[in-house]
């Protein structure tokens, strides 16, 4: 019998997927790279002990969903000002944000994207695989950096807040919000970091943004059960929409019930509250400035350029080095 071929991420020495179109190295292998949720005592063991109950599989897969999806809505916020959070009565559960992300980019694949440097690098790599073959994407013709040129009525964009590059919220968003509700330009919010931070101010009353997304993937240790949320104002039918449908419930329905239990275990704060007197120190030690993320640091002065993420700043994430998954050494 000839032998099983598992198919592996490209790789050519160190040019793996994120440097073939990022044009950037991928960091995940160096103590402060990547973005990762701490792998915290107390949510690794509350994790495993509702994956080992499974009497939940008594309840409706309805009723497993709805409670996801309102423990979500009501969890998520509690911490922050979310302006207008409560008009976004649409509610689906997702495979992460990345689930939300495809179906953004299918429904608007014939605009332009707009990202700011710094994003996600998940969505260059997707845009670069769907329409550059590879290649960076910045040398396409129906993608643009935000601060490149003026927003048009054919652009879309896609953003995170926090923003992934800084954890903060940026300085220029209630402006390019405003610019987008003027010129029509639909936008989706990432809020996939907003529970690592505390107490932030959010806007999401303008008309122009279609789709607010998150994830449980950086709070609690639950990153490979995929475990998301999307939110709208208007019900738009979508792969997303059908399979949440009461007739269907083709979501993942374990992990639907881990979300709503974690959430229900631990205070939207428990991870900013638990972890701030390290990301202090942290900070403190490696000279650099405080984010709003509790995992992050943010370096300014170019003292850790291994870590750029194409901004005019240099993101360290603790978390790995917390939980004993990395040694600052490494």
């Amino acid at each position: 019998m000839q032998a099983l071929r598992i198919s592996t991420p490209y790789r050519c020495q160190d040019f793996i997927m994120v440097t073939r179109y990022t044009n950037l190295p991928d960091n995940k292998d160096k103590p402060f790279g990547g973005a990762y949720s701490v792998y915290d005592v107390e949510t690794v063991e509350c994790r495993n002990m509702i994956i080992e109950d499974l009497s939940w599989q008594e309840r409706s897969p309805d009723d497993v969903r709805k409670e996801f999806l309102s423990t979500y809505m009501e969890w998520m916020p509690s911490t922050h000002n979310l302006i207008g959070i409560e008009k976004y009565t649409h509610a689906c559960f997702t495979q992460g944000t990345t689930e939300s992300f495809a179906q953004f980019y299918i429904r608007y694949r014939n605009k332009r994207l707009r990202l700011a440097k710094g994003e996600y690098f998940y969505h260059q790599m997707m845009h670069g695989l769907w329409y550059a073959s590879g290649i960076d994407i910045s040398s396409l013709d129906n993608f643009a950096w935000l601060g490149d040129e003026p927003i048009k009525e054919d652009n879309v964009v896609l953003i995170s807040v926090p923003f992934s590059d800084t954890g903060d919220i940026p300085d220029y968003l209630e402006s390019l919000l405003t610019t987008c509700d003027e010129r029509n330009v639909p936008v989706m919010i990432d809020l996939a970091y907003v529970n690592i931070a505390k107490g932030l101010t959010i806007n999401l009353e303008h008309p122009c943004i279609e789709y607010v997304v998150s994830s449980l993937s950086k709070v609690f240790p639950v990153e490979h059960h995929r475990i998301g949320i999307r939110l709208q104002r208007e019900m738009f039918e979508d792969q997303i929409y059908v399979v949440n449908e009461e007739n269907y419930n083709y979501i993942n329905l374990l992990s639907a019930h881990l979300g709503a239990e974690m959430m229900k275990s631990f205070p939207a704060d428990y991870i900013y509250n638990k972890y701030k007197d390290a990301q202090d120190y942290y900070c403190k030690k490696y000279n650099v400035d405080i984010s709003s993320c509790v995992y992050f640091g943010i370096d300014k002065l170019n003292q850790y350029s291994t870590y750029s993420r194409g901004n005019d700043t240099n993101r360290l994430c603790f978390s790995r080095i917390w939980d004993g998954r990395m040694n600052e050494c490494s």
